[in-house]
């Protein structure tokens, strides 16, 4: 049966048995939401699959039967599969070898070279962030769907919202002002990138409209997204 672990306050780790057959996999996680909708609706989750083979198909189905509606945040995903593990990092998304790779350390070793001190993959989420909802990551963040009121979103890489902005977003947070945040729909009060604060009134012509917005000589620029 699929294990859902408490790890530290707001942080679980569900754990899917390689050994379970696909239907036995989402039957699990349809229990897991009957039983435990209370416990992961605005958490954080690691989803370890274990030895599993990946697959798109099976991304997608456990992203609209489960993550969707649990109202969960993926912060991991971690895979000994190294074929898996490179298509997620394809798509964004962090990743982990978990336990499964502790026999071959001199791998991890070789990706951590190969990424570099200081560089970081782009977390991107599928999904309506809620308020009280947030997103932190060393990188890059993209949304697909809405930042709603009261959510936040904090990256110190760029961020991109590709859906309605109305909650608050902190590009570059680390304190660089040379990032970007991108957004669908500008419905937010105020942005803020690296040290500076932009303020965005409901009468701006740029409200609600899809566009950039970036520091140039010291100021906070907004400028529509080029229509592609």
């Amino acid at each position: 049966m699929i294990q859902l672990k408490g790890r530290q306050a707001g942080f679980l780790k569900c754990v899917v048995p390689a050994d379970m057959s696909e239907r036995q996999v989402f039957e699990g996680f349809s229990s897991l939401l009957s039983t435990g909708s209370h416990l992961l609706a605005g958490s954080e989750i690691e989803i370890d699959l274990q030895t599993r083979r990946f697959s798109p198909a099976l991304l997608l189905k456990i992203w609209k039967t489960f993550i969707e509606p649990s109202g969960c945040t993926v912060s991991l995903w971690s895979v000994s599969d190294p074929q898996s593990r490179e298509y997620l990092e394809r798509m964004g998304f962090r990743t982990s070898a978990g336990e499964y790779m502790a026999e071959r350390p001199e791998k991890k070793e070789a990706r951590r070279e190969e990424a570099g001190d200081g560089i970081y993959l782009g977390f991107v989420y599928f999904g309506t962030l809620r308020g009280g909802q947030n997103i932190g990551h060393a990188g890059d963040v993209v949304i697909i769907g809405n930042v709603n009121q009261g959510a936040e979103v904090t990256a110190k890489g760029n961020v991109t919202v590709i859906g309605r902005l109305n909650g608050l977003v902190h590009a570059g947070c680390g304190g660089s002002d040379e990032m970007t945040v991108v957004t669908r729909s500008l419905e937010a009060g105020q942005v803020r990138i690296g040290t500076k604060v932009g303020i965005i009134d409901r009468d701006s012509p740029f409200w609600g409209k899809p566009v950039t917005i970036r520091i140039l000589e010291n100021e906070v620029l907004v400028a529509p997204w080029p229509v592609l």
